[in-house]
């Protein structure tokens, strides 16, 4: 089939404000109002189509339904979603001719659009999906620009010659055009079809229409995350899935299983079956970990398709009974064994407090208590299921000490609710819960999947004397409510130590302020403008109304290597000042840095990486984006549960946690 499809795009006015009076002023402000709305109109309706452009030359699906109002056409596809086409009406703007070639790439007035020099994609290829552009104009209303990225960032269309296409109708030659988006749409004569007959082509697009031909796969209620369904490695999951046809085929990855029961011949609904492969840890049979679970229909020639990506996750019912039989767990990189550790405690009911250092399980039906007065080179504590959080109260402060006959030292919190809102330290104070206890730099601190409740006016660790470091510092997988009571909150508080750190990572956590409609400032991930460290990570993570002083998420002296991507922040509230990721007294020298974003709802002040500017950035470093559409919108925004979930425009970005 040839993809060659355009539609020529009709006529903008400039207009003028004049007026001799109130009355006419007033006049003029309500027409301005009126046309500012019909342009913003006529640009969704062009982005609508572009998108139901795009679904149509996908493939796999047909028409079940149909219905028109007012030159809209509804069409309910046989996957169960629905698209609208509008034939358009009188308006002001002068539209780009916008193609689809025979390589299923788009096309606008005669040059392929190119992302970073690649051509852009209207038809999915292999492993890769199609993109719909979104058209907006300049704020002058002059000219067309084009996002590639749903909106985060937006470039100009240019036409063949290089020069910006124009979104006004001059009365120049060519400047003029029809109001309408297609030469013709609608059921053809059989009645068998629906065709859309793009301007300037002499080629249609067909669409069949087969009422009886549907295939659905609902979205699970339980399991999905960020666009997959998670299910655990050898586990078997259900969900709803309507079809209706002579025919149904489902297909799996490798080592996947899916079946279809017989569907209820007045509902058209069935259970969709799927069964991951077994545990990574137990087996090495080779199984694809995520793909897609394909459920396929036919009415005769015609074949409706509907996908569902899967991912297989580790669902371990007993670490413990996992480490006592030799097997390996690997947290934030570190193997944990019982070849290296040796025995472990399991924390039950009867024995709800660790009072010493070691290797701990809690059950997760325990609230385990850390009481332990003494400073310790390794303490691992893990909940006992992946299922759920185990709880752990810590009650004195975790002090941590390496010696010479303990010369690595490992803390790591994996898979708790750490409740530190109590942590008294040696004179009976509410203190901050970890302390580096020894000069010299402690070496591993590990926080993985943990829910963290801190201390009011306290931070995480408090570490002021320069003698003192940490040499690994991961938190990942970590959700950490605040307070917009507690200000001035730090995870790592350095104050005026000059020490040394090495690698510092924080890796997909939610940090967010708990009260709705307010927000907590002067938060800071590390705080210490005399330190140092060697490389700091800062990946998809999510902060939601936690906002920084002007010394920023990180005030360090020296920070040569930076990987900062795919950040997501929110910021509802008005900010109280200019905000941002990194202030530095040196400028970084390597890394990478772009892919974050931010949506703000006010423009006084500013989100910005580096305090200066990019500029004070490492060669190649990018901007934040700040984004004018809420990233949660048709996402879940669960402030009472410390749940974001980012819609599909923005998934990639911030934090995957459920």
């Amino acid at each position: 089939m040839n993809y060659f499809k355009s539609f020529l795009l009709t006529a903008f006015a400039l207009f003028t404000l004049a007026a001799c009076n109130t009355d006419d002023l007033r006049d003029d402000v309500d027409n301005l109002k009126g046309r500012v709305e019909s342009l913003e109109a006529q640009i969704n309706l062009l982005n609508d189509n572009m998108t139901a452009i795009k679904r149509l030359l996908e493939g796999g699906q047909t028409i079940t339904e149909i219905t028109q109002t007012n030159g809209t056409y509804t069409l309910k596809l046989s996957g169960g979603e629905t698209v609208t086409l509008t034939q358009g009406s009188a308006g002001e703007i002068k539209y780009p001719e916008i193609s689809v070639n025979d390589e299923g790439q788009w096309v606008v007035n005669g040059e392929v659009l190119t992302q970073n020099g690649v051509p852009v994609q209207a038809v999915g290829t292999p492993g890769n999906d199609g993109i719909t552009p979104k058209f907006r104009l300049t704020d002058d209303g002059s000219y067309w620009q084009v996002s590639y990225d749903n909106g985060t960032s937006w470039q100009d269309v240019l036409d063949e010659s290089g020069n910006k296409v124009s979104a006004v109708n001059n009365g120049s030659s060519g400047g003029s055009s029809t109001d309408t988006f297609f030469e013709s749409a609608g059921i053809d004569e059989s009645g068998d079809f629906f065709v859309i007959q793009l301007k300037g082509q002499t080629e249609s697009i067909s669409i069949p229409i087969v009422k009886d031909l549907l295939c659905e796969i609902i979205e699970p209620a339980e399991g999905m995350n960020k666009g997959y369904w998670e299910i655990g490695s050898g586990a078997t999951a259900t969900t709803t899935v309507k079809v209706k046809g002579d025919n149904i085929i489902v297909t799996a990855p490798a080592g996947w299983v899916a079946t279809v029961s017989e569907p209820d011949t007045e509902t058209n609904e069935a259970t969709l079956s799927i069964t991951a492969p077994a545990s990574t840890i137990k087996t090495r049979a080779t199984a694809d970990n995520s793909s897609d679970v394909t459920l396929q229909v036919n009415k005769g020639a015609n074949w409706a398709v509907a996908k569902i990506q899967v991912k297989a996750i580790e669902i371990i019912d007993s670490y413990y009974a996992l480490y006592e039989a030799g097997e390996t767990i690997t947290i934030g990189g570190i193997n944990v064994n019982k070849d290296t550790f040796g025995e472990a405690t399991l924390i039950t009911t009867e024995n709800p407090n660790i009072t010493n250092k070691g290797i701990y399980f809690i059950s997760p039906e325990v609230e385990a208590e850390y009481t332990a007065s003494g400073g310790y080179a390794q303490l691992i504590i893990i909940g006992n299921s992946s299922t759920q959080k185990s709880q752990l109260k810590v009650s004195s402060q975790i002090k941590l000490v390496e010696t010479a006959s303990d010369a690595s030292g490992i803390f790591i919190c994996q898979n708790i609710t750490l409740d530190a809102r109590n942590t008294l330290n040696a004179e009976n104070k509410t203190s901050y819960p970890i302390v580096q206890n020894k000069n010299g730099a402690f070496g591993s601190i590990i926080l993985q999947d943990c829910h963290i409740l801190l201390p009011k006016g306290q931070p995480l660790s408090y570490i002021s004397n320069s003698n003192r470091s940490i040499d690994y510092f991961l938190m990942e997988n970590c959700v950490i409510p605040i307070s917009s009571t507690d200000n001035n909150k730090f995870i790592l508080s350095l104050s005026t130590s000059t020490a040394a750190y090495n690698k510092v990572s924080f890796k997909n956590n939610i940090f967010y302020c708990v009260d709705e409609g307010k927000s907590a400032t002067g938060f800071k991930l590390m705080n210490g403008e005399k330190a140092t460290a060697t490389e700091f990570t800062l990946t998809n993570n999510t902060f939601v109304n936690v906002y920084t002083a002007t010394t920023f998420y990180v005030y360090l002296t020296s920070l040569p290597n930076i990987h900062i991507t795919h950040n997501l922040i929110y910021a509802k509230p008005a900010m109280p000042n200019n905000c941002g990721i990194f202030r530095l007294t040196n400028n970084p020298e390597s890394g990478e840095c772009n892919s974050n974003i931010c949506y703000k709802v006010e423009n006084t002040n500013n989100w910005q990486i580096f305090f200066g500017g990019i500029g004070k950035g490492m060669d190649g470093a990018e901007e934040v984006n700040i984004i004018t559409s809420d990233p949660f919108e048709g996402g879940t925004f669960d402030i009472a549960n410390g749940v974001f979930i980012p819609n599909a425009e923005f998934a990639e970005y911030g934090a995957s946690i459920n």
